[in-house]
């Protein structure tokens, strides 16, 4: 849980980027200030339960989070900052379509503007490292968002590889940055077994690499593994998140 209260934003705009993907635009007053810059930015996102209007949010207080007496709590759920526009007063938070929708993509799927969201501080812990020879970076549709800003944020002239799974050909989006990208299509096999295998077969570049994967939590952990047991990068650049599981 943050240590400051959760800001109550509204939607400004939602749009469909593919056809399982959808992207919120949030803004509101309690937007200023929002620390959204850098690469996998990673916010908790409070969404309001069945008869609210807007969700109950924890009151920042010396002893912890205090919540409303009485309300219930809402749904909490982690997601990665698309775009943050401190100018505009922006923030985008792109939700997957999953099968089975959760609280959190149900909400997306009918958000519109005015609908009320909470939102926490950021964190993340992911840094670029300058004296990387190469790049790697690894994820699922649901690493997209935070796939984005990485990439965004990789030194230029380095050699960088993204090796990105999706269900099919519709699911492909543009990406910032000048990274090779390797889209694999899943089609009806298992998640994040063409990923893995696409990543088990890549020639990758000679030296002293840094790695960013994240999506599936066995795919992910399985790779972070075969990262560091059969290609040698060093531990302590191989940032590796699981996010969901497929069982």
């Amino acid at each position: 849980m943050t240590t400051t209260a959760p800001r109550l934003l509204q939607v400004r705009r939602s749009e469909r980027i593919t056809p399982r993907m959808i992207r919120v635009t949030l803004g509101g007053d309690e937007l200023a200030g929002f620390g959204g810059d850098g690469p996998d930015r990673r916010i908790k996102m409070f969404f309001p339960v069945p008869g609210q209007d807007r969700p109950a949010v924890p009151r920042a207080t010396s002893g912890g989070p205090l919540w409303p007496a009485g309300e219930p709590r809402p749904a909490i759920r982690t997601y990665t900052v698309r775009r943050f526009d401190a100018a505009a007063g922006e923030l985008d938070v792109d939700f997957v379509l999953h099968d089975g929708h959760g609280p959190a993509a149900a909400w997306a799927r009918g958000a519109c503007p005015g609908s009320w969201v909470g939102v926490s501080e950021p964190g993340g812990r992911y840094e670029p490292d300058p004296a990387a020879d190469f790049h790697i970076v690894i994820g699922d549709e649901t690493a997209l968002p935070a796939v984005a800003t990485v990439l965004h944020a990789l030194p230029a002239g380095v050699p960088a590889l993204a090796f990105l799974e999706v269900a099919d050909a519709d699911e492909e989006q543009q990406l910032p940055g000048a990274a090779t990208i390797g889209w694999v299509h899943r089609g009806g096999r298992e998640p994040g077994v063409p990923l893995t295998e696409a990543v088990r077969s890549a020639e990758l570049p000679a030296g002293a690499g840094q790695a960013w994967l994240s999506g599936e939590s066995a795919c992910v952990r399985d790779l972070r593994k075969h990262l560091l047991d059969d290609r040698g990068l060093d531990r302590r650049k191989v940032y590796a998140t699981g996010y969901w599981r497929a069982r």
